[in-house]
C-alpha cells in the first residue's frame, strides 16, 4: 500500500462523516471504563456473492462498523481518537513535523496530554478492535460448526435413507429375479406340455383304433355266423 492509500485509510477510519463531506458532529460520550460495543456482523446474514466470492464489500462493511464502534466509545478528553483526526486534518499523509506541530497545539487544549497517554488510548482503541473481531470471528466458527453439525445430521438422516432403499431395491430384485425364474419355468413347461401328453395321445388312438378293429371283426364273425343260421336252420 502506497503513502497516500495509508493516509486515506486512516481518515476513512478515524474521521467521523469525513466520507459525506460533513461537518463532525459531537458523539455521547461513554460512561468511564465502560465499553459500548454493538456490531453482530455474524447474525444479519451478510454472505459471499454466489459468483465470485467477493469479499471486499464484506471488509468495507467492517471496517465501517469498527469505525461506528471506535466512535460510540471515544474515551473523554483529547485521545488517541482527536489526535489522529487532527493529523490527517493537517495533511493527508502526516510526516515528523505534523506529529510535533499537531501534539504542541494538543497540548495547548490539554495541558496534561503526554505521549504516554495518548498511546495508552491507543492500545484501548486497539484491543477494542481486536476484542470485538475476534468475538465476531468466534461467532462465524461457531455459526460454521453448528451448520456443519446441522449438515452431518442431515447427510446421515439421507445416507440412511439411501441404504434402507438400496436394500429394498436389491430385495426387490431378488424377488423379480425369482419371478423371472419361475416366468421362464412355466413357460418351458408350457412348451414341453404337447410333448408330454403326445405319447399318450398316440398311445390311447392306438388302442381306440384297435379295439375298434376287433369289434368289426367280432361282429363280422357274428353276422355271417347268424346269417348261416338263418339260411340254414330256418
Amino acid at each position: 500500500m502506497s503513502g497516500n492509500d495509508k493516509g486515506f485509510s486512516f481518515r476513512q477510519l478515524f474521521f467521523r462523516d469525513a466520507t459525506t463531506g460533513s461537518e463532525a458532529k459531537p458523539l455521547q460520550e461513554t460512561e468511564a471504563g465502560k465499553v459500548n460495543v454493538n456490531v453482530d456482523y455474524m447474525a444479519n446474514g451478510t454472505g459471499l456473492s454466489a459468483a465470485g466470492g467477493q469479499e471486499q464489500p464484506l471488509v468495507e462493511d467492517f471496517v465501517q462498523r469498527l469505525q461506528n464502534l471506535i466512535n460510540q466509545n471515544n474515551q473523554p478528553g483529547f485521545d488517541f481518537l482527536e489526535f489522529t483526526e487532527s493529523l490527517f486534518e493537517e495533511k493527508q499523509n502526516p510526516g515528523p513535523e505534523v506529529f510535533k506541530t499537531v501534539f504542541r497545539i494538543a497540548q495547548k487544549i490539554d495541558k496534561s496530554l503526554t505521549p504516554s497517554r495518548l498511546l495508552d488510548s491507543a492500545i484501548f482503541y486497539k484491543e477494542l478492535v481486536q476484542r470485538t473481531a475476534d468475538a465476531e470471528i468466534n461467532k462465524g466458527v461457531a455459526k460454521k460448526q453448528g451448520l456443519q453439525a446441522e449438515k452431518e445430521a442431515e447427510k446421515g438422516s439421507l445416507d440412511s435413507g439411501l441404504k434402507e432403499t438400496r436394500a429394498k431395491i436389491q430385495q426387490l430384485s431378488l424377488q423379480i429375479q425369482e419371478l423371472q425364474n419361475q416366468e421362464v419355468g412355466l413357460n418351458n413347461q408350457l412348451v414341453s406340455l404337447d410333448q408330454k401328453y403326445e405319447a399318450k395321445f398316440i398311445d390311447i388312438d392306438r388302442k381306440v383304433g384297435a379295439i375298434r378293429n376287433a369289434k368289426e371283426q367280432v361282429i363280422v364273425s357274428i353276422v355271417d355266423i347268424e346269417a348261416g343260421i338263418k339260411s340254414n336252420l330256418s
